[in-house]
């Protein structure tokens, strides 16, 4: 099961179920027939099915050629969708290695800006950069030159209104002696200046940037991986090429951003079939460009970040890529949301030097729909023609079949363990009667079954068809015992069938909240229970919910207690013992008698934690491992460590007290936390040979707790080790020498 480690050990073959068969006379309801009539009508099954053959094989073969014309049209479609990416690339690339060579020719003129009319007469020519500019290495000094859209409400560095008629944004940034400056100048085409502002926070240096680095350590160009740029909120992909002087020396990078929002409206002007979609992405399956652009991109906040296929929330989207993820092909038929689909993926050329693919998915229906009408109007003359051929034997097998699908009904109820209801059916052939019979007489047996046996393991063992086998399975689980205090007294002061009232009442409320918990009640002992959680369903929170159970059980005993106090009965005082650990869990016994239980040394040692509560005057002990697997949802105080009988290693004990987080009723309250602090302390002091500090800290917990008695018993044990301390070699572990 999901979650446990397990393997099968000790199988000995199959056995019965432990109880015995009833051999019943079978009582026909009805006049009966036999199955003939069934025969027949399957027979005209077969003639109908001849038919509609025959008009399946025509459409398949028409709907093949078809769908090879769509396939062939989606090819050419995906092959112009990455010429057409290239064509909005390419000049940005050659512009790029054109700027960064002119750097070099001229370091000077491109430092100190006179290249900014030829970088505005790229942007002028080029509508697809969204800036270009030069960084240099010996200072990091930046010039870029933006284009400002007509309309912009916002640019710049402080994201405020442009100047009227601003067309151009020139920034610079100096980190030279003076300090560092970041100065926006905005101007019309014809350099004429309109406003300026400076943005010195920043502190922007290009030279750690990727592309920078990137295109420096290729030596030539470089295309970055996608981002959104903060000045439109669009994607798009950084180009950069190294400023190489002649003598090969590298004075800085030319660089150039381009937006792909023209890209996502060449692919919304595809004509791809009604429902078609076409899109760009990268090796992450980040949107480059879709139809819709706006979906691009998301915003939360002020923080913006690129949206993947299957962010996109279509569903069609979504399936093309996990079947492209679980079997990458150029051409992939898939189903999504009962529609067939035809899925291309083609990658850019490898001389772009990044993983992009072109995805187009289209649906079948848009190209073979009128094909698909053809053959549903042929279908409609065949089967009315076929339908006064069969219409007798369907009046005739109708009588047989109601009752059979009607009968799987139920079976899937039996298979759920819905067993309340009998099966009210009736029917004219002797088999199904014979059948529905059979089955009324299995769901009284499996009910009566799962009174003696863990329902989960009946309902298991019914939804597979195992049958029951003697053998386990190795299984890390949670084992609980629970038992009453001093019951030979009561059952000396009780009268025999009051008793019985009074341990069955206890009895159904502790394994009511076993099974709130979903667990498994193993077996009553007496006046105690055996239960454990995670077999036979496995749960990854095994020992929590035994904690929640055993608090719980705390609770519903005291409100008994109530009542019954009220009433002049017996009050009962219950103690719990809880305990993780590897044991084998299965059908343990012989072939004629077995039971579904928890062996191991496991299983011995929560008996043995039961009692512990015995000698620290406690309700609920739960082992280390417990308090380990449950972790911070609980509040547990330390009680000792102690070898239990039977056994030399030591095992640590803690008292459950309530639950750090869960239901209201189980919370800790404050007095229980502060308690569970003090006892801490003063049991690691103890551990420590602390033992005067120990014996303080145990009588600040009798004063936190008058009652309880775990402090005297400390506080008695330290004063005799400091009498008579114990040797070098003490491991703080108390032997105890009853169970």
């Amino acid at each position: 099961m999901t979650g446990a480690t397990s393997h099968r050990v000790g199988s000995k073959g199959v056995s019965p179920t432990g109880l015995p068969f009833v051999e019943r006379r079978l009582r026909p309801r009805g006049r009966g027939v036999n199955l003939r009539p069934s025969i027949v009508a399957a027979f005209a099954t077969m003639f109908a099915v001849a038919i509609l053959t025959v008009v399946a094989f025509a459409y398949y073969r028409n709907a093949a050629s078809v769908i090879d014309l769509t396939e062939r049209f989606v090819a050419r479609v995906a092959v112009s969708g990455i010429n057409r990416t290239m064509a909005l690339l390419d000049p940005v690339a050659a512009n790029v290695e054109a700027s960064a060579q002119l750097a070099a020719t001229d370091e000077a003129q491109a430092r100190d800006g006179r290249l900014f009319p030829y970088m505005i007469s790229l942007l002028s020519s080029t509508p697809q950069l969204q800036s270009i500019y030069f960084a240099f290495e010996a200072d990091g000094r930046f010039l870029q030159a933006f284009p400002i859209p007509p309309g912009t409400q916002r640019f710049g560095a402080n994201d405020a209104p442009p100047p009227p008629g601003a067309q151009f944004a020139l920034r610079v940034i100096d980190r030279g002696a003076a300090g560092y400056s970041d100065v926006w100048s905005y101007v019309r085409r014809d350099g004429t200046v309109l406003g300026r502002e400076t943005s010195n926070g920043l502190n922007y240096d290009p030279r750690p940037r990727p592309w920078y680095k990137d295109a420096i350590a290729k030596g030539g160009l470089i295309w970055s991986d996608l981002l959104v740029y903060t000045s439109n909120r669009q994607p798009g992909v950084t180009a950069a090429y190294p400023i190489v002087t002649a003598g090969g020396k590298v004075v800085g990078v030319a660089a150039a951003n381009v937006a792909v929002s023209q890209l996502s409206d060449f692919l919304a002007s595809l004509d791809i079939g009604a429902s078609g979609l076409a899109l760009v992405v990268d090796e992450r399956e980040q949107l480059i460009a879709y139809p819709d652009a706006a979906k691009t991109v998301r915003q939360d906040g002020l923080k913006l970040s690129l949206v993947t296929a299957t962010e996109l929330g279509v569903a069609k989207i979504a399936d093309s890529f996990a079947a492209y993820r679980a079997a990458p092909a150029e051409l992939i038929h898939l189903d999504s949301g009962g529609k067939r689909y035809i899925a291309s993926f083609t990658g850019f050329p490898n001389h772009f030097g990044k993983k992009w693919l072109l995805a187009i998915v289209v649906q079948e229906d848009d190209f073979v729909g009128a094909l698909k009408e053809n053959n549903r109007r042929i279908v409609a003359v065949g089967l009315a023609m076929l339908a006064l051929g069969i219409l007798g034997v369907s009046v005739m097998s109708g009588w047989i079949t109601r009752p059979i699908t009607q009968l799987g009904i139920e079976i899937q109820k039996i298979q759920r363990f819905e067993l309340t209801e009998p099966i009210a059916l009736y029917a004219m052939v002797s088999e199904v009667a014979a059948l529905i019979h059979a089955l009324n007489m299995m769901k009284r047996a499996l009910k009566t079954f799962g009174m003696f046996v863990p329902r989960d393991l009946v309902r298991e063992l019914v939804a597979s068809g195992r049958p029951i086998e003697l053998g386990g399975q190795d299984r890390s689980l949670t084992v609980m015992f629970t038992d009453i205090a001093d019951f030979t007294s009561l059952s000396e002061r009780m009268a025999p069938g009051d008793l019985l009232v009074h341990l069955s009442r206890h009895l159904a409320a502790v394994s009511d909240c076993v099974m709130e918990e979903f667990g498994t009640v193993d077996k009553y002992i007496g006046d105690a229970v055996m239960a454990f959680w995670g077999a036979p369903t496995w749960r990854d929170d095994h020992a929590l919910r035994a904690c929640v159970a055993a608090l719980r059980m705390k609770l519903r005993q005291a409100e008994m207690n109530a009542g019954w106090a009220a009433e002049g009965l017996p009050t009962l005082y219950m103690r719990v013992g809880i305990h993780s650990a590897d044991v084998i869990v299965g059908n343990i016994g012989s072939a004629q008698r077995m039971s579904y239980t928890v062996v191991g040394d496991g299983v011995n040692l929560a008996s043995r934690i039961e009692g512990v509560n015995k000698v620290y005057g406690t309700q609920i002990c739960i082992s280390d491992q417990v308090v380990a697997a449950a972790g911070e949802h609980i509040l547990a105080r330390p009680l000792d460590l102690v070898a239990v009988k039977g056994r030399k290693k030591g095992e640590k004990i803690y008292e459950l007290m309530a639950m750090s987080a869960g239901p209201d009723e189980l919370l800790a309250a404050p007095a229980q936390t502060e308690l569970c602090r003090q006892t801490e302390a003063a049991f690691a002091a103890y551990q420590e040979r602390r033992w005067d500090e120990a014996v303080a800290l145990y009588a600040q917990v009798k004063r936190l707790a008058p009652a309880d008695p775990l402090a005297d018993l400390f506080i008695a044990r330290c004063r005799g080790y400091q009498v008579a301390p114990p040797p070098a070699d003490w491991s703080g572990i108390y032997e105890m020498k009853s169970k």
